[in-house]
């Protein structure tokens, strides 16, 4: 069960708005469950910190797998819902197919995709035998208003290809490692500590 840890991401959201304070446009991606958004706990646990610091909601995107965006029900709905109201943005991760409704997504505040450059570049299954090469990945997902984010980006060779498909953000070792983050950003996150 992942309510502790998402619990801990939204903290962690805490230090990465205050970096965002430094580049307006700057995104904390943080992985959240489907499981998590029907703990009272997790839920709480997100109220404290918007309460504690409302600029959260326009850096934190939640980011939930396909696998868990499939699995949604109601509660989970009208808990995306109650966030999306407060400017919370959503992405949705580990896209392995087309066959979902991303405008419906789109809808209810998700504004990015995110899949791995292995299977972007074999293109993607989207139903009825359907099949959405990586040309065309971008143009369908952007006219639904989603911006894609390839991860798993090894080296310059996939980023070229990738990258001249349109792709406008990427991920991966390619771009260097995690960056410890400095105790005095810690210390201006209002008393949340990164996990």
């Amino acid at each position: 069960f992942q309510a502790e840890d998402g619990i801990r991401d939204i903290h962690c959201s805490l230090v990465g708005s205050e970096m965002c304070i430094r580049d307006r446009d700057s995104a904390l991606f943080s992985t959240v469950s489907g499981e998590a958004l029907s703990a009272h706990k997790f839920l709480q646990g997100v109220a404290d910190a918007y309460r504690d610091r409302r600029s959260v909601a326009g850096v934190l995107i939640m980011t939930f797998s396909q696998a868990d965006v499939r699995g949604f029900g109601t509660r989970e709905w009208h808990a995306l819902s109650e966030f999306a109201s407060i400017g919370f943005r959503f992405c949705i991760a580990e896209v392995t197919d087309l066959d979902l409704d991303f405008e419906d997504l789109k809808s209810r505040g998700f504004d990015f995709a995110k899949l791995d450059a292995g299977v972007f570049l074999e293109g993607l299954p989207a139903g009825n035998d359907v099949s959405i090469p990586a040309q065309d990945i971008c143009k369908h997902l952007a006219g639904l208003g989603l911006s894609v984010i390839v991860g798993g980006m090894k080296s310059e060779e996939t980023a070229a290809k990738v990258f001249g498909f349109g792709v406008l953000f990427g991920q991966g070792t390619l771009f260097g490692g995690a960056k410890a983050v400095k105790r005095e950003l810690l210390a201006g996150s209002g008393g949340h500590e990164a996990a």
